[in-house]
């Protein structure tokens, strides 16, 4: 039988951050995200991890005698779902957007949240990922939260703010950068 059993990956535990456009990713899974201020933890995520969706739109040619010859490919979307479990003030700002604002009075320690109408704003974000010694860092250079999903405010469920991050590609057409200390998946 053909492959390994070490190579299946269970993600079990991960990390979200977000910081602005073109903020830099320490250059070693050693170093910890958190020694680039710029970047900012979510806080706690959903048991059900993290999903990838992909779509696209394709058009098949035939020949007269109706053979495909040729499929064109257009309109890639990606996109990553997570769901935060912190109402944190980095979540506010993600799932809020720009413009609102959220102050706290420092004699009476009372929170004011003002939230306004989102606006689009591209951010930079990272999912860390691990499998007991492996970690993955996925780095999305450019994205932006396009879509947060109903947030359920009551005795019976966790709030929790489900949020969809489409992924914008670069001028070379990159879309994200995986790095890892997998050693299955070492390059030849």
């Amino acid at each position: 039988m053909a492959g390994s059993i070490d190579a299946p990956r269970l993600w079990e535990g991960a990390d979200f951050y977000t910081g602005p456009v073109g903020t830099a990713l320490p250059t070693s899974l050693a170093t910890a995200m958190s020694t680039v201020p710029a970047w900012k933890a979510a806080g706690l995520l959903s048991e059900d991890g993290a999903s990838e969706s992909r779509d696209e739109d394709s058009t098949d040619f035939y020949d007269w005698r109706g053979q495909l010859i040729r499929t064109k490919r257009s309109k890639h979307k990606r996109q990553i779902k997570v769901t935060c479990l912190e109402d944190n003030l980095v979540v506010f700002g993600l799932v809020n957007g720009s413009g609102s604002t959220f102050t706290t009075d420092s004699e009476t320690s009372v929170n004011t949240r003002t939230v306004k109408a989102p606006k689009s704003e591209k951010l930079s974000f990272v999912l860390e990922l691990e499998d007991g010694g492996i970690t993955r860092r996925r780095h999305i250079p450019t994205g932006e939260v396009t879509e947060v999903g109903e947030v359920t405010l009551g005795p019976s469920d966790l709030q929790a703010f489900e949020l969809t991050i489409t992924i914008y590609p670069s001028v070379d057409g990159t879309l994200y950068v995986d790095i890892d200390n997998d050693p299955t998946n070492v390059a030849a």
